[in-house]
């Protein structure tokens, strides 16, 4: 039993002491985490669009020409030989104040897909180290149960050699039993759980969870927080949307060129001419007033996501400074109750060896150490919670 009893104080000293994969950067596994997210693709694939509309509205005008070419006879009339062709060519124009404006949204429509991306980018970051926490914490409660089963597993195997030799009753060596058989059933319900969670972590970033990751986070404002600085550049694209609209209420005009070339009659000699065509569309008021008044309820809507955001963000920072003290004093707590348990386990050990205390103490004792083992585990992941969700308050994901 002093071995046995050894054995126990010496896996209470590592509460994890499962082998892990290498350590892996946080850059590295955004880089992987990016390639396989569909919002972020997208993103990616958005920037092409982006650009290409930011050329188009750099051009010299709204949109291509058009060719067209007509001819007009009378042959299936009096068939006199009576012969034109026209040749047209037609290039819409910028209205008055357009071109700037749909300049200014080309721009802030590119800076609102790189605030996104950065969002985005920091969004990854979270759900990377809340996997991998929880992955760390399943792993941890992993070996707690394999430390449990291992003092199990001894214990019933030496009752079962002094009940075979009349030093002890059967009953002890059946609760003994039960408690391997208890074990077993929590090893295995523990590692499902190490499973799955690695398969997340494989699912987000395609590799195995890293044992460390601890990049330097540098605080920044609340105002520059990624997530703010999105929302205000999609206020900013509502607002340079808005105004492009109120330069856009009509049509754009269009002018063209028209080469023709006809004869009145067979024989006659061809006249050519040229003439030029400028189509003004007139406005249509309640066609206006509703793209108008959805450009103004989008700026709206986007003003006020920005500014509950911008609240929000205030309120998780102050709070965020007392949920990790209040995380810190319960790791300390669990801490002092593991020291409390393991020296019970102690006094219980030495008090059920000379026969003052039933095998039932003695286990409760060790269920009581590896509870408190396992509060101290799930304490110390509580805590790396806490300092994870204030590194990403404060806005930097590497």
């Amino acid at each position: 039993m002093r071995r046995l009893f050894a054995l126990f104080l010496l896996s209470c000293c590592a509460l994890v002491a499962t082998a892990r994969p290498a350590s892996a950067g946080l850059s590295e596994l955004l880089d992987a985490a990016w390639q396989r997210d569909p919002a972020a693709r997208a993103l990616d694939a958005r920037r092409d669009e982006l650009s290409a509309l930011a050329e188009m509205a750099a051009g010299w005008a709204p949109g291509p020409g058009a060719v067209g070419i007509a001819n007009r006879n009378d042959r299936p009339f009096d068939n006199r030989g009576r012969q034109e062709w026209e040749l047209e060519y037609a290039q819409p124009l910028w209205l008055p104040g357009q071109a700037a404006a749909r300049r200014n949204e080309a721009a802030v429509a590119l800076r609102a897909l790189d605030a996104e991306r950065q969002a985005l980018r920091l969004d990854l970051a979270r759900r990377l180290v809340d996997t991998r926490l929880a992955w760390l914490l399943a792993t941890g409660q992993a070996g707690v149960a394999e430390r449990r089963l291992a003092v199990a597993r001894q214990l019933a195997d030496d009752l079962a050699r002094r009940v075979k030799a009349g030093e002890a009753p059967r009953f002890d060596l059946n609760l003994a039993e039960s408690e391997r058989l208890a074990a077993e059933a929590a090893v295995a319900e523990q590692a499902l759980a190490v499973k799955e969670l690695a398969r997340r972590f494989q699912v987000l970033a395609g590799s195995t969870p890293p044992p460390t990751l601890g990049p330097a986070v540098a605080e920044t404002p609340a105002s520059l927080h990624p997530g703010l600085v999105a929302a205000r550049e999609a206020t900013a694209l509502a607002q340079a949307r808005l105004a492009s609209t109120r330069q856009s209420l009509r049509d754009n005009p269009e002018l063209g060129l028209r080469l023709r070339r006809e004869r009145d009659a067979s024989g006659a000699e061809y006249g050519d001419s040229v003439s030029l065509r400028l189509v003004i569309p007139l406005a249509s008021a309640p066609r206006s007033a509703a793209r108008e008044a959805a450009a103004i309820a989008a700026v709206t809507e986007r003003t006020v996501a920005a500014e509950q955001l911008r609240s929000q963000l205030e309120q998780d920072r102050a709070q965020a400074a007392d949920q990790l003290a209040t995380a810190a004093r319960l790791e300390d707590a669990a801490r002092a109750r593991q020291h409390l348990a393991a020296d019970n386990l102690s006094l219980v050990d030495t008090a059920w060896r000379l026969g003052e205390r039933p095998l039932e103490a003695l286990l409760r004792a060790r269920t009581a150490a590896f509870d408190a083992d396992t509060a101290a585990l799930r304490a110390h992941y509580t805590r790396e919670q806490a300092e994870a969700w204030r590194d990403y308050l404060k806005g930097s994901a590497e």
